[in-house]
């Protein structure tokens, strides 16, 4: 009896040592690729939201293993292992540097095996994408600028027809516009300053499209779109005199006369600065960075939403093919008082027009 004891424990401790190993197999593998790199703003905003939802889902065990994701590129909870790679195609722009970016990424993909693979901003959705596209792994992207049909990706907006679905950006460069125009009366005219990049491209051709149709309050004057910071600077400061404010989009592919790259916040402190006018843009990063204001297609929504669909696919099974592709919700009006201040903008009695203050800008701690 003492043997046959002995014999069914032993056989109970091995059904549960399985039982482990299986339980630990049965984590979801989740693969974030960013097309960014981890000190940008907007990247900072994305990892927050998609942190926080891994958080509310259960998919990361408590707060603290959102910042050991963003140290490590790498966490595993109770329930996922997740890991994290990044393009660095702000930097690195070239179709060479990308191609570099998009192989090594790839293999990486390969050897993890994920379960899903999350897919933020334009350069990931179409690089890594594409190379998924039609697989079994299913593929969540967030921020894309413009319609991104123009990827090859889905098939329609309400019906993307493939493994991979997601959330854009639709921006909210009306409602930017018309915060300034609310926030500072006399200004009548504006020009666009920005770089020219996959980024950047959409925003201008939004903001146009809008101008031409008469859906802004205020007159689009001129558009900069270039990667050289010294036409840049150039330009900002003969617009300045002629126009009222200026609507910032992305400066953040900027190369110096040597073809070095300049970072965004160098670039940021540059005009902040030297330019003494008001401006809108389009982003929250950018009011951190220390422009004056924006009405904010949040980051951290993108993110945030992109899990929510993530949450769908790997729980109640969910087909990407059938999902929807989302647009989030506006996030708030911004103002960064420090600028207000710079260009001599009581802000006391416009607060009721204001989600969310800013205290100060980034780029000028620098």
């Amino acid at each position: 009896m003492a043997r046959f004891v002995l014999i069914f424990l032993c056989a109970m401790a091995g059904l549960c040592a399985m039982a482990g190993v299986s339980g630990a197999e049965e984590k979801k593998r989740i693969f974030v690729v960013s097309s960014y790199h981890r000190t940008y703003l907007w990247s900072q905003a994305t990892h927050l939201g998609l942190g926080e939802a891994m958080v509310k889902y259960g998919y990361l065990d408590h707060a603290n293993q959102i910042d050991t994701l963003a140290q490590h590129d790498y966490v595993e909870s109770r329930k996922a292992i997740i890991k994290k790679a990044w393009m660095n195609t702000k930097r690195k722009h070239s179709l060479h540097e990308i191609g570099d970016a998009t192989l090594r990424i790839m293999e990486m993909i390969y050897a993890f095996q994920p379960d899903l693979v999350l897919l933020g901003d334009d350069n990931a959705a179409n690089y890594i994408g594409n190379q998924l596209l039609d697989t079994a792994t299913p593929v969540v992207f967030w921020g894309i600028n413009g319609l991104p049909l123009k990827y090859g990706l889905i098939d329609s907006m309400d019906n993307p027809g493939h493994n991979i679905t997601g959330v854009w950006q639709t921006g909210f460069h009306q409602e930017s516009v018309d915060l300034l125009h609310r926030l500072v009366p006399t200004v009548k005219t504006f020009a666009i300053l920005s770089c020219d990049s996959v980024t950047a491209r959409p925003n201008i051709k939004q903001l146009k499209t809008l101008a031409k149709q008469g859906k802004l309050s205020l007159q689009l004057a001129d558009v900069v779109a270039t990667n050289s910071f010294t036409t840049f600077k150039r330009r900002a400061l003969e617009l300045a005199q002629t126009v009222d404010a200026f609507f910032i989009l992305n400066h953040d592919t900027l190369k110096d006369d040597q073809g070095s790259y300049v970072d965004m916040l160098t670039v940021g402190r540059w005009y902040l600065n030297h330019i003494r006018k008001p401006e809108a843009a389009h982003e929250g990063q950018f009011v951190r960075e220390g422009m004056l204001l924006t009405a904010n297609d949040s980051g951290y929504n993108q993110a945030y939403h992109a899990f929510e669909m993530a949450y769908d696919i790997l729980e109640q099974g969910l087909n990407p093919s059938r999902m929807r592709v989302k647009t989030p919700p506006r996030g708030p009006l911004m103002v960064n008082r420090q600028r207000a201040a710079m260009l001599g903008i009581d802000l006391s009695d416009k607060m009721n027009m204001i989600d969310k203050i800013v205290e100060t800008a980034i780029a000028l701690e620098k």
